[in-house]
Parts: C-alpha cells; structure tokens; sequence
C-alpha cells in the first residue's frame, strides 16, 4: 500500500551506466552525466516484474499501477557534488581568475549586466550538468566481427558513453511503499547485458530531512538555518510585491490549454491560477525506450534540467505552490520520472572553492561520514594522530597484491589495534575504530587520513603530515 513521505536513494554502480541520451546520425551515443528519474523507474518496474511475473489482471495489476503509475514520482539521481547551473544564472564568460569563476548573476533574483568581479561580459547558463571532480565519463568503442573473415568488420564501429563502474547516486522517491524501502540489486540505463548492474538502498525520510527537500540544488549544501521559511516568499526585484521562484531538477513536459507544447508552466493546469511572470528555459527533445514493449517511447520536447520561472500571484496561493510543487512535480508524465521542481529561495551561487581543512561539496559522503564519526569520539590529538597514521599503514597494506588476493585485510586492522601504542582507547574507541577500519577502499582510507590531518593542522592541534 502506497503512502505519503519520502525516500532517500541511494545506487552503487557495479558496473558501468550506459544512460544514453538516444540514437544518433553517428556512431557514437552519449549518456547522461546523472540517471533521470524515468530510469530509476524503469528498473525498478522491471525488477517487480522480475520477482513477480508480469501484472495480471488477478491483483498484481493493481499493484503495479500503484508503484509505477499511480501518485509515487521518481526523482533524478546526482553524483554527490554535480553541480547543475541554473538557466537563470549568468557567469563571466571568460574567467580570468577563481574569484571570476566563483561569482554569478541570478537574474531570477537579482539584476546585472557584467561580471561581478570582472566588470566582463556574462554568458546565460544551460542546464549544464558538471560531474565532481574525479568522475568522468568513460567512452567505449566496439565493432563488429565478420563472420567470413573472423576481424573487425569495415565501417562497423561503435561507441557510447557510461558513467563508470563505482559511481554512487542519490536521489529521491516522493511516496512510500514497502517494496521500494528493500535493498535490492538493479539493472540501470541501457547495453544491459554488460553494463549496468547497481546496488539499491532507500531510507524513509523524517519530517525535518523532507521539509529541506524543496530547497535543495544539485551540487549546493543545502540551505537549511539560512533559507527563509516555507512560509516567508522572496520579493521581486523591482520591490513591487513577492514572487515565487522555482528551478527544474529534471526535464519537465508543458503543454497549454490546447495540447500544444510549452516551455512553462500552465497557470491552471500547474499553477493553482498562478502566473509565470519570468521564465529562463531551454528546449531540447527527450526520446527514451519502453523495456517491457521493447519499443521507444514518444520523443517529447521538454524544457530542460535547471529551467527557472519567476511565479507571481497572491501570497496563498504561491504558499501552497512552495508546498505542493516538490512532493508532486509539474507538468504531464509526473509518473515516469518527468518535471521535478525545486524552490529556489536565493540566488544561485557556483559552490565555493574547497577550502584545506574543510571538506568539498564533492568530497565521498562515505568519507565525511567517517570523519565525522571520528570527531564524535573526541580523540586528543596523540590519538588522532596516531589514528591517520594507521590509515596510512592500512591504505598500504590494501593496495599491495597479496592483500587485494586475500581479503579486506582485516588481520591488519587486528594487529594495529592489538598494539601497545593503541592501549589509550576506550572499549567504546576501540570497536568505533574497528568498523572505521574494515570499511573504508584505499582511496577513500587516503581521503580521510589527508582530511583528518588537515584539520588537525588548521586548529593548531598537531603537524599536517
């Protein structure tokens, strides 16, 4: 039985995520840098079909239609750290310094004919999607074999673009059902015989954790203690009244009242009566495919990821629409994972630059999660330093041959905290440590012995080693 609330997702790619972005006059198709919520639907439908055979009409119909074509909507999964630039936003178009690449003019909010800092031209964003750094997309080439010759088969080459194979996601699914809170494993995107198995998680949502979820943006922290409450609407520019402001986060399908495409929303069928004073969007056409008919589904012309209008209406009015807009969307195909909406309470910002000390937005969240459980074990600094030193030694071990042969190494971490030099640790310490051990990959044991250290240093509690 479906009910109201939310879900946090996360996927774990095990192996590369074709989400291609449809057929091209080339040989090479590209894929999203995020997986749109229509794909995370896809998967899941098929997966239940999997588990339960093909909906019939003696229950398991109904049952289908309520996860996948009833009032649940799938939400678009980001890499951690995606930035996605606003249509609204305008940046200098030729940066000459970081303070340049760190400024912005939201003309949903604000007004400004030239850079910031600069005084040089700007360029209007373009829904760009930006992956953190140290993700990018992988390109594969194949061709053909000849039967008759056994080689590559002349003027039979392909390619595609994935997202690579240990990239995490996360996203939301507005709506609960128990089926959709297992942990499950998935098939995303396309090419799926090769590529494209993940892992999936959902954790039901607080109260609190949902209320931030309209003012959330991808690859920005979110706003929660400084963004004006759901009640307080930001003025306009000109001073003449409040408005609403409101960013897409997927594709989003508009019509008019005659049927006819449309780059905005309508005032009554999306609006509640409300009008689109502004608009910043960018068209593009979206083409997908339907995996149970094995056929394509109709290409839409869509406004694009990051599309922004300014709403203006009585103040009831857009108070309901900062409410219902992000838990219900906008727009037609709502179900299938289009016209996701944020509500943007302030004018959009490029993330900050990362500061030594202090992690990045693109920083692994598993990562920061350790540090933060470090933290809460109010080491002093010997002990701290002796902890990063012991992620040094495991990083090392790990990364050795014989270690990634034999396991995750955890004779190492019995032998470290077996040492006399680790006899300072509480009980507690101790098994905190133990788990902090045996999770993290080399790489993300570097990440957090470089972060620890750093943040030593930079409150004056040991040397940045």
């Amino acid at each position: 039985m479906t009910g109201r609330g939310a879900l946090r997702v996360t996927v774990t790619a095990r192996q590369r995520l074709a989400l291609g972005t449809g057929s091209e006059v080339s040989y090479f198709t590209g894929t999203h840098p995020f997986a749109p919520g229509s794909v995370l639907r896809g998967a899941l439908a098929a997966a239940w079909i999997t588990e339960n055979g093909p909906p019939a009409a003696d229950g398991g119909a109904a049952a289908f239609r309520d996860l996948f074509d009833g009032p649940i909507r799938y939400g678009p999964m980001f890499v951690p750290g995606t930035v996605v630039v606003p249509v609204s936003a305008r940046r200098c178009k030729y940066p000459r310094d970081a303070d340049c690449a760190s400024q912005a003019v939201d003309e949903a909010f604000e007004t400004g004919s030239c850079c910031p800092a600069c005084l040089g031209p700007l360029e209007p964003g373009k829904g760009q999607v930006i992956l953190p750094g140290g993700v990018a997309l992988e390109r594969i080439t194949r061709t053909s074999i000849s039967p008759a010759t056994g080689k590559a088969a002349d003027g039979e080459l392909y390619a595609h673009g994935a997202l690579p194979a240990g990239t995490v996601l996360t996203g939301y699914i507005h709506g609960r059902d128990p089926w959709l809170e297992r942990s499950r494993r998935l098939r995303l995107g396309g090419r799926r015989t090769v590529s494209g198995s993940a892992d999936y998680q959902a954790v039901p949502l607080r109260s609190a954790e949902e209320d931030q979820i309209p003012n959330e943006w991808p690859g920005l922290p979110s706003p929660a203690g400084s963004a004006p409450p759901a009640r307080s609407l930001p003025a306009s520019p000109g001073g003449d009244g409040v408005r609403l402001v409101i960013r897409l986060a997927s594709p989003a399908v508009f019509v008019d009242a005659a049927g006819r495409p449309s780059l905005e929303p309508d005032p009554v069928l999306d609006l509640d009566g409300a009008e689109v004073e502004r608009r910043w969007a960018r068209p593009a056409t979206w083409s997908g495919w339907h995996a149970a008919s094995r056929l394509p589904t109709p290409d839409e012309v869509c406004a694009i990821t990051g599309s922004t209008y300014r709403i203006t209406g009585p103040a009831g009015t857009l108070r309901g629409l900062a409410g219902r807009l992000p838990r219900e969307g906008a727009g037609l195909r709502r179900a299938e994972g289009f016209g996701d909406i944020r509500i943007a309470w302030q004018p959009w910002r490029p993330p900050a630059p990362a500061v030594p000390g202090r992690p990045s937005v693109a920083a692994d969240a598993a990562v920061i999660a350790w540090l933060e459980d470090l933290r809460d074990l109010a080491l002093d600094p010997p002990q701290l330093r002796w902890v990063a030193d012991a992620l040094r030694e495991l990083q090392l071990a790990r990364e050795r041959p014989a270690a990634a042969a034999t396991g995750d190494g955890q004779d190492t971490v019995t032998d470290l905290l077996g040492r006399a030099a680790a006899g300072g640790f509480s009980g507690r310490q101790r098994e905190r440590l133990r788990a902090l051990f045996t999770e993290p990959d080399p790489r993300q044991l570097r990440d957090l012995a470089t972060l620890l250290l750093a943040e030593q240093a930079a409150r004056g509690g040991g040397e940045g080693r």
